[in-house]
């Protein structure tokens, strides 16, 4: 891969595993949380402190969440609906999380970052409910997409998937934690949930998928990430 954008940097997880697998790829990361963007840049790496949206130059409200900053976001509904908010089986430290602070962060569409850079060979998206907004800026076909998902909210998922058939996607694949083990032949099961650059093993239609099988959103318990390509 020669151009990966990682959208939802947070500490750089998934960008320095990107140069480990790919170490002459070049990364355009996008951070909303300015208290963390503090990696410098170099000639493979550029970092910037914009919360990507479907609005060019908005001044947009985002949630820090001090004691957990990986669940900073810009999404009320997550806030609201999250597994961290609602608690699951798993996690019973439910309504201990605080998004008190909301600071303005200037917008940009993925649309002015392919402009600016070039299209991606992959667009990484994690940014805690707000994926949807987040492929809304994206409005003609790029090259392989992938983003978070959780069951608890579960309809961003049809939303997200019906405007990335609009502009071309039509093959869909799955990996993830589910709670029901690794019993789904359409969908690759993984304990670790969202393991960095590592592809589903099939593809199939989004109905191929049938999702409504491992996702209900009063569980609060799977989630993954989901891959779109045009291939």
């Amino acid at each position: 891969m020669k151009l990966i954008f990682d959208v939802g940097f947070n500490h750089g997880e998934f960008t320095d595993a990107c140069f480990k697998k790919f170490p002459n790829t070049q990364v355009v990361a996008i951070e909303a949380n300015p208290n963390i963007c503090t990696r410098p840049n170099n000639d493979n790496f550029v970092l910037l402190n914009r919360l990507v949206s479907d609005k060019n130059d908005e001044e947009i409200d985002f949630f820090i969440e001090h004691n957990a900053d990986g669940i900073s976001t810009a999404s009320p509904e997550f806030m609201d609906n999250s597994r961290f908010t609602k608690g699951s089986k798993y996690i019973t430290t439910k309504n201990n999380h605080n998004w008190a602070d909301a600071v303005k962060i200037p917008s940009i569409t993925l649309d002015n970052l392919i402009e600016h850079y070039g299209t991606p060979d992959l667009i990484k998206i994690d940014v805690e409910g707000y994926e949807y907004t987040v492929l809304k800026g994206l409005t003609k076909q790029a090259k392989d997409i992938c983003f978070e998902y959780h069951e608890e909210m579960d309809d961003e998922i049809f939303k997200i998937v019906e405007h990335l058939e609009s502009i071309g996607y039509n093959n869909f694949g799955m990996i993830g934690y589910f709670d029901e083990g690794d019993i789904f032949e359409e969908v690759t099961h993984s304990d670790k949930g969202d393991p960095y650059l590592e592809y589903p093993k099939s593809f199939h239609t989004f109905k191929e998928l049938k999702v409504d099988r491992f996702l209900n959103k009063d569980r609060t318990l799977n989630y993954g990430m989901m891959f779109a390509t045009t291939k």
